[in-house]
């Protein structure tokens, strides 16, 4: 990691600076970790209250937050937000990493009828078959499968032994990390005529990514059966997660870990879906709603709404519910009483 100085990094941000700028920053860390040459950032009252027991030379810290006092010397950039600053400070570290250079490795397998751009960066053992189209500032990592026409947009990232299936198609600036497979068959089975096996549905369709898509290591977006499953731009989809054949997934949504999304459900633009949700199929999940973690969803949810539960539902109403079942033992007390006295008499 390369180093940067406070100076720089208040620049870099639109913070301002109090102490010495020409300090030397060469790593981030938290409040607790941070060493003398480590930049850390301060939030919140509750990264403040540690801030006298740190070590760290530099704080990026929000303003309107007061600094309890050390006796250890620091330099600080005040902020309107710590948060972005920390996205925009990452970033320049990362941007400090060399990228790789353009060019195919001797152990690529290219079919002819394969388009590379000549700004496209293919490494070790990746294989790209016929038809498919590759821009420029493309990077695929080492072992990446591409099968029969697939189109990958500018500037994406494949990272090692992910899998696109035929006719996948991938936008702009989007980045897919390890082992994630996309445009697999999809999970259709019938029982036969004859009752005595499954038969399986054929998938023909194929997935369609927009620009600025993020998709999580080990995550699987299967293929339609006819005509496309889509991620809409934006949209960042975390590891382990599952989204079934024919979803419509809107722009700027968030899936965390281990959600499971069961074929031809929608979920509309900017929605939220905690992590260890299964989402059934065939629903329409509106605009901007939100679902709490390990939800089990098998209702659509309107616009704008906030679910969890399981089986998930508003969450003023499931709060009602479980207030009523916190209140069951006192209850069962009570008609016990009244019926041994209703007995009694």
């Amino acid at each position: 990691m390369a180093s940067h100085t406070a100076g720089e990094l208040a620049e870099h941000t639109g913070g301002t600076l109090a102490g010495d700028p020409a300090r030397v920053v060469d790593s981030l860390d938290t409040v607790e970790k941070a060493g003398p040459t480590s930049l850390t950032f301060v939030g919140n009252e509750k990264w403040a209250r540690s801030w006298p027991h740190s070590t760290a030379g530099t704080v990026v810290v929000n303003e309107g937050i007061v600094l309890p006092p050390r006796e250890l010397e620091f330099t600080e950039i005040r902020v309107t937000n710590a948060d972005h600053a920390m996205i925009a400070i990452l970033d320049l570290f990362q941007s400090d990493a060399p990228a790789p250079a353009p060019g195919i490795h001797q152990t690529a397998v290219i079919d002819d009828g394969a388009t590379i751009s000549p700004e496209a960066s293919i490494g070790p053992h990746c294989h790209i078959e016929a038809g498919c189209s590759v821009a420029a500032g493309v990077v695929l990592r080492n072992s990446v499968t591409l099968k029969m026409n697939v189109v990958v947009g500018r500037g994406t990232l494949i990272d090692s032994c992910a899998v696109l299936h035929e006719g996948t198609r991938v936008g702009e600036h989007c980045v897919l990390h390890s082992n994630s497979v996309i445009g697999g068959d999809g999970f259709g089975y019938r029982p036969s005529p004859e009752g005595d096996r499954l038969v399986k549905i054929p998938h023909l369709g194929n997935v369609e990514i927009a620009d600025d898509v993020e998709i999580g290591a080990g995550t699987c977006i299967d293929r339609g059966k006819f005509g496309a499953t889509r991620i809409g731009g934006g949209t960042k989809i975390d590891n382990l997660c599952q989204i079934g054949h024919n979803c419509v997934i809107g722009s700027m949504c968030v899936i965390c870990g281990k959600v499971g999304i069961a074929g031809s459900t929608e979920v509309g633009d900017g929605t939220q879906i905690g992590g260890g949700c299964g989402i059934s199929d065939h629903l329409k999940i509106g605009k901007g709603v939100s679902i709490g973690a390990g939800s089990g969803v098998m209702n659509d949810i309107p616009d704008g709404e906030i679910w969890y539960g399981v089986p998930a539902g508003e969450r003023s109403r499931v709060l009602r519910e479980y207030a009523a079942v916190r209140k069951l033992p006192e209850w069962s007390k009570k008609i016990k009483a009244l019926l041994s006295g209703h007995q009694g008499s």
